[in-house]
């Protein structure tokens, strides 16, 4: 909801000649799946030599991404070859059509990306990939697509009803609302609670479908109050959802562990600012102990804000 022109961007990339791997960024919780996975229905009739789809958040072991693949393609493993060997083997022989791998949550797998390039070099022009994940490769040939917040409205002029139901993150909060509330619905009394929600929860399309599941038990208003506690507010997400999804904690939790221990030590410093990294002092954490961590890449998408659009 309310990615159209994201999707229509992102086809456009990644059917461009140059570009055989595509990395679909953003913190946890904003969508990248759903983007791509709406990204890769619609280029069907374009991939004749079929589209796959390789989950990859249950994998805790990098060497296991090659054995993953193979699975996912239907390939033989013999007892004489690697995985990764028997993958490039068939892509280099068989692959005689257009294919595209949809490589989803590879952050945690990030050390291994060197081997997509190898699978790229051997899969010639008619292999694409298309990844998802919270911090770029940045291994070469890559396209970076970063994927923004949703619409979210002016907050100190809303619209008419109307206009305001057009934003993506208005209009997503309450599809899900009327999913546990089938009478719940945008009014003059609820609209700028409502906004408000969107806006305090940044456009995060994780974060809005928990508070719209909430109005079972609060009302918009009350809700807009609770928000001060929002990691014990947001809860209750899907249960056949990965665990990471189920609560904004959960979300939150899952790029943390990501990070080494001294990175974690500057992550909890830096929670004692208010808002975003920008002043003097927070930049002189970043350098702390001697290590540039700004524009590291095991910080993926901790150093660039997520602005959401002003538009509908």
């Amino acid at each position: 909801m309310g990615r159209e022109k994201e999707v229509a961007a992102a086809k456009g990339l990644l059917l461009r000649q140059d570009v055989r791997l595509m990395t679909v960024t953003g913190p946890g919780g904003i969508g990248k799946t759903r983007l791509a996975v709406e990204v890769a229905s619609g280029l069907i009739e374009r991939f004749p030599g079929g589209i796959h789809f390789v989950p990859l958040s249950p994998v805790s072991d990098p060497g296991l991404i090659a054995s993953v693949i193979v699975q996912t393609l239907g390939m033989r493993e013999t007892g004489g070859q690697s995985p990764l060997e028997i993958l490039k083997q068939n892509l280099q022989d068989s692959l005689r059509a257009p294919m595209l791998l949809v490589l989803d949550n590879f952050e945690h797998l990030i050390s291994t990306a060197p081997m997509l390039a190898e699978l790229i070099a051997v899969g010639g022009n008619n292999l694409k990939l298309l990844v998802t994940s919270r911090a770029p490769l940045h291994v070469y040939g890559e396209h970076e697509f970063p994927t923004p917040a949703l619409a979210l409205p002016d907050a100190r002029s809303l619209p008419s009803l109307e206009v305001l139901s057009q934003y993506s993150a208005i209009a997503l909060f309450v599809q899900r609302a009327s999913a546990v509330k089938p009478d719940f619905e945008l009014t003059e009394q609820n609209a700028a609670s409502v906004a408000d929600i969107c806006a305090r929860l940044d456009g995060l399309p994780l974060a809005i479908e928990l508070a719209a599941a909430r109005v079972k038990l609060l009302s918009a208003s009350a809700m807009r109050t609770r928000l001060a506690s929002r990691l014990q507010l947001l809860t209750g997400g899907g249960r056949d959802l990965p665990t990471r999804q189920q609560t904004l904690r959960g979300a939150i939790d899952w790029s943390y562990d990501l990070l080494n221990p001294a990175e974690q030590k500057l992550f909890r410093r830096l929670s004692v600012f208010c808002g975003w990294v920008h002043s003097r002092g927070d930049r002189s954490c970043l350098q702390c102990e001697n290590r540039p961590w700004i524009g590291s890449a095991r910080w993926g998408g901790l150093d660039r804000r997520q602005e959401p659009s002003a538009t509908g």
